[in-house]
């Protein structure tokens, strides 16, 4: 396959990923909290940001930023999360790259919650 102009290799897909979904549960107080479910247990290319990148997110507060690739599916979107290491992952863009359906390009970093 090829994608932005050079061949994509699939085995450069060897980081070990969950996703996750946030749902939204009311407690017997009648406050909202926010949990995450497991979608699915998936092979990335992971990324690290670095050099220029890594100051230009450091500058918007993004700690720990990202670029996960992972094979597209439908049901991702940017309320989703990854997990990485036992560490969580905000997804902040989702690109379904060149529109074909078949590669997700996403953009994570480091979900502090609050």
């Amino acid at each position: 396959m090829i994608i932005n102009g050079r061949v994509w290799n699939p085995g450069e897909m060897r980081t070990s990923v969950v996703l996750k979904k946030r749902e939204v549960a009311t407690d017997a107080g009648g406050f909202h909290a926010a949990t995450w479910t497991t979608l699915a247990t998936v092979f990335s290319k992971w990324v690290n940001v670095h050099g220029r990148e890594a100051w230009d997110a450091q500058a918007a507060g993004a700690e720990s930023a990202a670029t996960v690739t992972i094979r597209y599916r439908s049901d991702i979107n940017t309320t989703c999360a990854v997990e990485k290491g036992g560490v969580l992952y905000e997804i902040v863009s989702v690109d379904d790259i060149q529109e074909r359906h078949e590669l997700l390009e996403l953009k994570v970093k480091r979900w502090s919650p609050g």
